[in-house]
């Protein structure tokens, strides 16, 4: 993975989503929103930028570490992502189902920026 490339873009995905997050909060007024929202926009960023950081610390390495590490940074963001998402739902007296809606796919946009940057910077590697 190059990491010039990585967090310019990863912070272009941020940036997309806070305005699609401020747009939704400033137009669809039928849906009320939590700013929890926004906690969750920061600590989706931060949590993709330990995980990139875990499988970068694999490329250098055999394959076979590569593969470890990377398996460890999918099981790391799916517990550090459900977790929360669990406790926001067991202790929050309002259990607005948007926040959760708007929580799990800033996890699956997250995730599959991250799983195509791999791919993307990977593919010179296959023809090796």
């Amino acid at each position: 993975m190059k990491k010039t490339n990585f967090i310019p873009s990863l912070l272009t995905l941020t940036a997309l989503q806070g305005l699609l997050l401020f747009c939704f909060q400033q137009f669809v007024t039928s849906i009320l929103l939590s700013n929890l929202a926004w906690l969750a926009l920061i600590y989706f960023f931060l949590l993709t930028l330990v995980t990139y950081k875990i499988t970068q610390s694999g490329l250098p390495k055999d394959n076979k570490t590569f593969i470890t590490r990377t398996y460890s940074a999918i099981g790391i963001r799916f517990v550090f992502s459900i977790f929360p998402l669990f406790i926001y739902l067991i202790f929050s007296p309002e259990r607005q189902l948007s926040f959760a809606v708007v929580y799990l796919f800033m996890y699956f946009f997250y995730t599959a920026f991250e799983i195509y940057f791999l791919v993307v910077n990977l593919r010179p590697d296959l023809k090796k």
